[in-house]
């Protein structure tokens, strides 16, 4: 009984330690045939309910853009935002992954948790 119960808060706290909602700042580089890898910042703002994730994708110095079909599933976080997808995978503290936009840029990121 005692294991039982001890298996059960495990999962809880590896459960509740799953929310990704919060602040979160990337670094990486959108890939380019001619000049390699472009240095690039980005910020995500993500507010977790369950399987499903929304909030705000900023790239640079560029306009926030609304998070659409946002889900978490295990580790991995897909969403759509205006002229892109995304999918993310958490990697210790961090989630790092590609965000592909529709004209086929790929942007290589690692996002930290503010």
């Amino acid at each position: 009984m005692k294991k039982l119960v001890v298996l059960l808060l495990s999962l809880t706290t590896f459960l509740a330690a799953a929310n990704y909602s919060g602040i979160w700042n990337g670094k990486g580089g959108i890939e380019s045939a001619k000049y390699g890898s472009i240095p690039q910042t980005a910020q995500m703002t993500l507010l977790q309910a369950g399987s499903s994730v929304s909030g705000t994708l900023k790239i640079g110095n560029g306009r926030p853009m609304q998070l659409s079909a946002g889900a978490v599933s295990g580790s991995t976080i897909t969403f759509a935002v205006s002229g892109g997808t995304g999918t993310l995978t958490q990697n210790g503290a961090q989630l790092q992954g590609k965000l592909t936009s529709s004209r086929g840029e790929i942007l290589d990121i690692v996002f930290t948790k503010q």
